[in-house]
């Protein structure tokens, strides 16, 4: 048996000789603990609902966006003119049950509740699987754990200070006819704001699915090479889907990350080939 075995044997005799229904009872205790944590994070963000709601949700919709003000500068910088300075769209909500706003309180409450506790849910899932990895493995990603909250909220803030102002001012900007009035649910908007920010930040964990895959060796760098532009053809329907917004601008402005993400996900692939390929010959 392999010395980093034996030493992970030793740290955690108890975790490596459970049976099936022990794992299913440990799994379950770290759902629990992740449930607590996510329960916890709500209630402390909906006591403060009213005050996020008006500095978060309606920010992006809101002149003084920092978002607007990095697209005009940018136009200024870039193309010379004003062409990217737009002016926030004009937003009239309404709901139009009698839960919606308790509702509506609620998933805000909940989608920023998820988001704070997400370095505690990856820790917890990783404490998890700890027992089955080496020493060396749990060296690794203990190292990695880091990158993945990184990377998760790279891509909440990405969504939230660039994706969600250019999809709200190009589709509250569209009219279909100039006597169409929009009257936005307050449903639409929190699901709106709180579902792109969220989805943006789970897709941009990209590299740490290469990762996974290239180490269980379902894929390896030259398959992805090779498949790249199948890839894709996938990331910008993966972009299609997580910006609601139809134009092709948001599209882009999440497709391009995604993958430049992807290529990055090459040179992690190589790294682990030659990390096992290392392994193999000591």
């Amino acid at each position: 048996m392999a010395l980093d075995q034996v030493d992970v044997d030793e740290i955690y005799p108890e975790e490596k000789n459970m049976g099936f229904f022990d794992h299913i009872d440990e799994l379950r205790k770290h759902l629990v603990r992740i449930a607590y944590a996510v329960l916890i994070s709500t209630c402390i963000a909906f006591y403060y609902v009213e005050k996020i709601f008006d500095a978060v949700i309606l920010a992006p919709f809101k002149n003084d966006f920092w978002g607007y003000k990095f697209f005009c500068k940018a136009g200024h910088t870039i193309l010379g003119n004003n062409s990217l300075c737009w002016q926030a769209p004009e937003l009239s909500m309404q709901s139009q049950l009698i839960q919606g706003q308790f509702v509506s309180a609620f998933k805000i409450a909940f989608v920023l509740g998820f988001v704070i506790a997400f370095p505690y849910i990856i820790y917890q899932l990783w404490s998890f699987v700890r027992p089955a990895l080496s020493l060396k493995e749990v060296k690794r990603t203990r190292r990695s754990l880091f990158v993945v909250s990184l990377l998760f909220f790279t891509g909440v803030l990405f969504a939230y200070f660039f994706l969600v102002p250019v999809a709200t001012n190009f589709l509250l900007g569209y009219k279909l006819n100039v006597n169409i009035q929009n009257i936005i649910t307050i449903s639409s908007v929190t699901g709106f704001v709180t579902f792109m920010s969220l989805a943006t930040g789970l897709v941009f964990e990209l590299p740490v699915l290469i990762y996974i895959l290239a180490t269980i060796g379902l894929v390896n760098a030259a398959f992805l090479k090779k498949y790249w532009r199948y890839a894709a053809v996938i990331i910008f329907i993966i972009a299609g889907i997580a910006t609601p917004s139809p134009d092709i601008f948001s599209q882009l402005l999440l497709g391009m990350p995604l993958m430049f993400l992807y290529v990055v996900g090459i040179y992690i692939a190589k790294r682990v080939e030659k990390r096992k390929l290392k392994e193999e010959n000591e």
